[in-house]
């Protein structure tokens, strides 16, 4: 790895709920629908498995493409399988086509069963490529991971060296997998002796989680939880899950700005007639409830 150099940055200033949408799926571009939110999540690997929707995209950049005015982060967090298809060139090519507002740091595959070798050596990969970014004109968002506390702890150092600022934590897997909490505290107190250390004013992002955590420290969220569970008939409330038949909430009236009053009965009913409508409005719905859920926990 070349040695560290540092970069002035500035916080990212995430919105308390970022969008993730599925570029391949208009019904998830929650715009084209008249709801009006500033920032969204790309992930980038939604692209690299759909080489005709990549070119295109390529060609026009992602604002022109999906026609969205407010600010576009790429996320390079994706499957393992896709991690070492990309090099440096790669990445940086892809970024200047795709022309977003910023971008994460490239993903590393860590596991807390890995070898410490391995493990270490993918950590190590993971700053070496925060370090090479440092080379682009973009705003960067650093990555918060690690196969254990003293991994996460050195990789969020490094990367404060650096001058990164904002930062991003994969937290899905973690979660399913009932790790997140034996990570998650540790990544927290580092965060804050480093912040206290440099005197600089740090941001993390969850990356995946579909409801708010128990950590004030947190500043944001980021997911398409809102979508993925609407596809699934699943309805939120209050920033919770609920079966969209549960008695409970059935047949209370919603006045968020996609249901206008309606019921989840009468939403129902809506997707028995219309399914696409039903499905988008039922989307948008859990789009918008999970904005407010997550902005009164500020």
């Amino acid at each position: 790895m070349s040695s560290l150099s540092e970069k002035s940055m500035a916080k990212i200033g995430f919105e308390r709920f970022i969008p993730q949408i599925d570029i391949s799926d208009k019904k998830s571009w929650f715009w084209r629908h008249g709801v009006e939110l500033p920032e969204i999540f790309v992930p980038l690997w939604q692209l690299l498995v759909n080489e005709t929707l990549l070119a295109e995209v390529s060609s026009k950049g992602l604002h022109d493409f999906l026609g969205f005015n407010g600010r576009i982060f790429l996320s390079m967090v994706m499957p393992d399988e896709l991690i070492d298809k990309l090099r440096l060139e790669d990445y940086f090519k892809l970024i200047n086509d795709l022309r977003p507002d910023a971008t994460i740091i490239p993903d590393n595959y860590t596991y807390v069963d890995d070898p410490l070798f391995l493990s270490w050596s993918q950590t190590v990969k993971l700053i070496s490529f925060a370090n090479d970014f440092l080379k682009l004109d973009i705003p960067l968002i650093g990555m918060v991971k690690g196969a254990n506390h003293l991994q996460i702890d050195w990789a969020i150092k490094k990367q404060v060296e650096m001058g990164y600022v904002s930062f991003a934590m994969p937290a899905r897997e973690l979660l399913e997998d009932n790790l997140l909490e034996d990570l998650l505290p540790g990544a927290i107190m580092s965060l804050r002796r480093v912040s206290k250390r440099t005197r600089r004013d740090l941001e993390l992002l969850i990356y995946g989680v579909g409801h708010r955590l128990r950590h004030k420290e947190i500043n944001s969220y980021s997911n398409l939880s809102w979508f993925l569970e609407a596809k699934q008939g699943h309805y939120f409330k209050g920033g919770k899950l609920h079966s969209f038949k549960d008695p409970e909430i059935r047949f209370e009236e919603c006045t968020c700005e996609a249901c206008g009053g309606m019921m989840p009965q009468e939403l129902i009913d809506l997707m028995l007639s219309d399914k696409e409508l039903g499905l988008k409005t039922l989307a948008l719905h859990n789009l918008l409830d999970m904005n407010e859920a997550l902005k009164r926990g500020r």
